[in-house]
C-alpha cells in the first residue's frame, strides 16, 4: 500500500517495511523518528523557596491548578506533533528548590517548542511571582533565536541558567565578574533574577527578536496544527479518536508498522482478553459498522503521512476494508478508505508494542464532550489533603480545569495497552455522536505545494537579516578621541563584482611573487598582476574619496600594508592599540630571526672540531665579516631580503643523488621548486623525474 499525495493504491510496491520519503530526505532510516529533538521547561514560584520539605508539594499542586486555569483555552485548541503538554511536580534535590517541569519530544514539529515558549510567556505576564526557563536539544531556546541580538560575551559555556522568562519579558542575567564562576548554578540564578528582575530584562533587540518569532500566536500556531481529512474507520475506533484527538500522534509514530510476523508474535504473547482486540474490518461483528469522519492532523503530520509509503498487513488492504452501511461504491473516496486503513494499522501496532510513553495522550480528552471519561475525576482528589486546602482557592473544589490539571499528570507510567483498554471500554464513548463529525470534503491541500520562488524569497529574507547584521558589525566604530565615523555605503552588485575581480588579480600577483620571512614581494609579479594591483588601488582610492570610511569589505577582512589580512578587533581598546603593534611587528620579526640564526649556528657548528673544517681561519673571518657562514657550516642564513643564489645545474644533480640515496618516490618537485623560483625554462622536465 502506498500513499502518493494521498492518491491511489499501488499493490505492487515491493518494500517489505516501507519507506518514509520525508525521513529518507532528512537522512534517517525508514520509519525512524527524530527522537533527539525535545523541549524541556521549568516553572518556579517565588513562594516555593520559603516552603521546604513536604510543605512544597501541596503548595505546587495548588499552583498547578491555577496554571491550567490560565492556559486551558490555548491548550484545548492546540494539537501537538508528538508528545502533548504535561506539567509535573519535581521535588527539590540538594540545594535546588521544588518546581513544575515538563519534557516534550517534538520530533520534526519545531512549532511545538515555540508554542511552549508562548504559553510560558503568557504565564509569566499574568503572574509576577513566576520565573520560567525553556531549553531544547541545542541549548537555550530563546538565546539561540535571538543570537544576532544578545551580547557577545554570552557563549554556550556560560549560557546555562542565564536566560529566563519573567514578567512577560526575556531576562538575561549579567556577565560574570572577575573572581566569579563562569557558569551559574540554579540557586544563584534564581536569587539574582528575583532580587534584580527590573535590571536583568534584556535589551529591546532581544525582546523584538522573540516578539517577531511569536508574532500571530496563538492563532498562527493553531492554524499550523489543523488539517482535517476524511477517513473510514470502525465506529468505536472513530469515537476513541474523537475523544482523544492527541492519539493521532501515537498512531503516526507507529507507521510504517512492524512486519506482519512480528505483530503476530506480539499478539500470541498476550492473554486472551487482550489478544482478541483487533482494529481491522474483518474483526467487526454484524452489529458494528464503519463510519466516515473528519480526523484532525497537524499540517506536519499530514505532510508526513502524504509522503509515506508502506506495505500494511493484508487485513488492512483496500479489498478487505468495508464501506459504511448505506454508502454506495464511489460515494466515499478511495483516499478516505486508504487513510482509515493506515490509521487502524498504526493503532494496532501501538497497542501490541505497548509503549509507556504513549499513555499520556489518554490523560487529555477533548474539551468538546458532553460527558467526561473516567480519566477526569468527578472531584479533585487533592482536596482531601488539609495542607493542599491551605493553598487552594475556594473555586478549585468545583473547577473543571483543576480536575483536568490533576488528570493530565496522573499515572503517566501506566502501560499503553492497559490505559487504552480502559479508554476503549469507557461508557463516555457511547455519548459521542459520530454523525455530527461527517464532512463533505477534506481541507484544501494547496499548502503542501511550495514553489521555488516562495522558497527563494524566504531564503533571501533570512539572508538579508544576516547581511544586515554583518554590515552593522563591520561598520567602524568611533575612536576614543575622534568623532563617530559614517557607516559604509552600499555598493551595487556591479561594483562589488569589479572589486572582487580586482582583489582576485591582486592575490594572483602576490602568489606569483618571491617570498621571504618578510612576506610576499609584489614587485616581482608579472605585468598583468601589477596592472591589476594598480587598478585595485585606484578603485580603493575612489571609494575613499566617496565616503570617509571606505567600502565595506565583502570578504570580511581588511588588507594590511604587507598584503596580509588583519582581523578587525571586536573591542574598541584593541583597535586603539592595533596600529602600534603593526608598526613594531616587522622589526620584532627581524630581531627574532637574527637571534634564531645565532642559536642555530651555535648548535650546529659550535661543537664541530676545528680540524674537521677545510676552511682556513682567514677565510672564516672574511665570511663572518660579510655576514655569511663558511661552506663548512651546516646552517645557511635566510633572513636577508635578497633571494638565495643557487647553481641550478649543481642543485639538480644534488637532488638526484639525494633521492637515489634515500630511494624516494617521484613527486611534484618541479612544482615545489617553481614556487621557490628555482624551476625555470628547460629544468622543469628534468626535475619532474626526480624528487
Amino acid at each position: 500500500l502506498t500513499m502518493d499525495g494521498m492518491g491511489g493504491m499501488d499493490e505492487n510496491f515491493d518494500a517489505a517495511q516501507g519507506a518514509d520519503l520525508l525521513s529518507l530526505a532528512l537522512g534517517r532510516q525508514p520509519g525512524a523518528s527524530d527522537l533527539d529533538d525535545f523541549v524541556d521547561f521549568q516553572v518556579f514560584f517565588d513562594g516555593t523557596a520559603a516552603r521546604g520539605g513536604q510543605e512544597a508539594l501541596p503548595f505546587l499542586r495548588a499552583r498547578l491548578c491555577e496554571v491550567f486555569e490560565l492556559l486551558l483555552p490555548e491548550l484545548d485548541q492546540y494539537l501537538w506533533h508528538r508528545d502533548r503538554f504535561v506539567l509535573e511536580i519535581a521535588s527539590g534535590e540538594g540545594e535546588n528548590e521544588a518546581h513544575l517541569f515538563g519534557h516534550l519530544r517534538v520530533g520534526d514539529g519545531q512549532e511545538d517548542e515555540w508554542f511552549v515558549a508562548y504559553l510560558l510567556r503568557q504565564l509569566t505576564a499574568a503572574r509576577d511571582d513566576v520565573s520560567c526557563r525553556v531549553v531544547d536539544a541545542d541549548g537555550e531556546l530563546l538565546i539561540i533565536e535571538a543570537a544576532l541580538a544578545v551580547p557577545r560575551w554570552i557563549t554556550p559555556s556560560n549560557a546555562e541558567y542565564r536566560c529566563w522568562l519573567r514578567g512577560g519579558l526575556v531576562h538575561l542575567l549579567p556577565k560574570p565578574q572577575a573572581g566569579e564562576a563562569i557558569q551559574l548554578t540554579l540557586k544563584e540564578a534564581l536569587a539574582k533574577l528575583r532580587t534584580a528582575s527590573e535590571s536583568t530584562a534584556a535589551r529591546g533587540k532581544v525582546q523584538r527578536a522573540i516578539d517577531a518569532r511569536l508574532e500571530g500566536y496563538p492563532k498562527k500556531a493553531v492554524e499550523m496544527t489543523r488539517h482535517v481529512a476524511r477517513a473510514v474507520l470502525p465506529e468505536k475506533v472513530a469515537k476513541v479518536l474523537l475523544v482523544y484527538p492527541q492519539l493521532i500522534a501515537v498512531i503516526l509514530d507507529n507507521l510504517p508498522t512492524p512486519p506482519s510476523q512480528e505483530l503476530q508474535r506480539l499478539r500470541r504473547d498476550l492473554p486472551d482478553n487482550e489478544s482478541s482486540l483487533s482494529f481491522d474490518c474483518e474483526s467487526l461483528s454484524d452489529a458494528e459498522d464503519t463510519v466516515c469522519i473528519g480526523v484532525r492532523f497537524t499540517k506536519l503530520q499530514y505532510a508526513r503521512l502524504a509522503s509515506l509509503r508502506c506495505k500494511l498487513p493484508q487485513r488492512f488492504s483496500r479489498k478487505r476494508w468495508r464501506l459504511p452501511k448505506g454508502s454506495k461504491e464511489g460515494s466515499v473516496s478511495e483516499k478516505a478508505m486508504q487513510l482509515g486503513a493506515m490509521l487502524c494499522a498504526g493503532l494496532e501496532a501501538a497497542y501490541l508494542q505497548n509503549l509507556r510513553s504513549a499513555s499520556a495522550v489518554l490523560r487529555w480528552p477533548s474539551w468538546k464532550l458532553e460527558k467526561w471519561p473516567q480519566v477526569v475525576p468527578e472531584a479533585l482528589p487533592w482536596l482531601s489533603d488539609s495542607d493542599f486546602r491551605k493553598h487552594a482557592t475556594p473555586s478549585m473544589s468545583s473547577s473543571l480545569s483543576a480536575r483536568r490539571a490533576f488528570a493530565q499528570q496522573d499515572e503517566l507510567d501506566e502501560p499503553f495497552r492497559k490505559a487504552f483498554l480502559k479508554a476503549y471500554g469507557d461508557k463516555a464513548l457511547e455519548a459521542v455522536d459520530v454523525s455530527i463529525h461527517w464532512r463533505d470534503g477534506d481541507d484544501a491541500e494547496g499548502w503542501l505545494q511550495v514553489s521555488q520562488e516562495e522558497l527563494d524569497a524566504e531564503m533571501k529574507a533570512r539572508q538579508a537579516e544576516f547581511d544586515e547584521y554583518d554590515r552593522k558589525r563591520s561598520a567602524p566604530r568611533a575612536s576614543a578621541d575622534g568623532p563617530a565615523q559614517k557607516a559604509p555605503s552600499q555598493d551595487s552588485p556591479e561594483e562589488l563584482q569589479k572589486e572582487i575581480a580586482a582583489m582576485g588579480s591582486k592575490i594572483s600577483s602576490l602568489l606569483s611573487g618571491m617570498s621571504s620571512h618578510e612576506g610576499v614581494d609584489p614587485g616581482d609579479g608579472s605585468k598583468d598582476a601589477a596592472t591589476a594591483t594598480t587598478a585595485s588601488a585606484a578603485d580603493s582610492s575612489e571609494s575613499e574619496s566617496a565616503s570617509e570610511v571606505g567600502e565595506l569589505d565583502v570578504l570580511g577582512m581588511e588588507d594590511g600594508e604587507d598584503g596580509f589580512a588583519e582581523e578587525e578587533s571586536e573591542e574598541d581598546e584593541d583597535a586603539a592599540h592595533g596600529e602600534g603593534k603593526e608598526q613594531d611587528e616587522k622589526g620584532n620579526m627581524q630581531e627574532y630571526y637574527t637571534e634564531l640564526d645565532e642559536q642555530l649556528e651555535s648548535v650546529l657548528d659550535g661543537e664541530e672540531p676545528e680540524e674537521a673544517s677545510n676552511v682556513g681561519p682567514a677565510e672564516a673571518a672574511a665570511a663572518a665579516a660579510a655576514g655569511k657562514l663558511p661552506l663548512s657550516s651546516r646552517h645557511v642564513k635566510v633572513h636577508g631580503s635578497a633571494p638565495l643564489e643557487l647553481d641550478m645545474h649543481a642543485m639538480e644533480h644534488v637532488l638526484a643523488s639525494f633521492c637515489s640515496e634515500h630511494q624516494l618516490e617521484p613527486g611534484p618537485a618541479s612544482l615545489l621548486l617553481g614556487e621557490l623560483g628555482l624551476a625555470k625554462g628547460g629544468y622543469a622536465p628534468t626535475l619532474d623525474g626526480m624528487d
